[in-house]
């Protein structure tokens, strides 16, 4: 009677592993099936997305004029609050650190042109004669302000 009830024990242990065993592997290809419905998904969504940006006219980068220095030397020439500033001396300027690292190979005093493009216009172009940095030192002043980032306001 013991060997009986030992080899139904045995038999229901067995059962239960292989239960357990087939379990996990169901849920592991149930979820390797979604996961790659879920990954064809995004990659159509991307796909489209970039379809329907090409055809979108991509605004133009650089660095865009919040606030003038009043005395400054860009107020001075003419560059006005909603500039959008493209290039210096011809190089393109993609964002702000652009723009610093091209006025950093400048002295305080020489002139440089500065390609705009005011109210979503054409592009003028703008000489300005840069002063020395109101701080102090011998570092090239425009005289803008810019927002890099919504939270740090920065100037040039």
């Amino acid at each position: 009677m013991q060997g009986q009830r030992r080899g139904w024990m045995i038999g229901a242990i067995f059962s239960a592993i292989l239960l357990c065993i087939w379990c996990s592997f169901l849920s592991a290809v149930g979820g390797w099936v979604v996961g790659n419905d879920i990954a064809l998904r995004e990659a159509r969504i991307m796909y489209q997305a970039t379809v329907e940006a090409r055809g979108q006219p991509l605004p133009d980068l650089g660095v865009l004029v919040t606030r003038l220095d009043r005395s400054g030397p860009a107020q001075l020439a003419g560059i006005e609050r909603g500039d959008l500033i493209v290039a210096i001396n011809g190089t393109h300027l993609r964002d702000p650190r652009d723009l610093r690292d091209q006025l950093m190979t400048f002295r305080a005093g020489e002139s440089v042109r500065l390609t705009i493009i005011r109210d979503q216009g054409s592009e003028r172009t703008i000489g300005v004669t840069l002063a020395t940095s109101p701080n102090g030192g011998s570092m090239p002043y425009l005289g803008i302000y810019y927002t890099a980032r919504a939270d740090e306001p920065a100037d040039l």
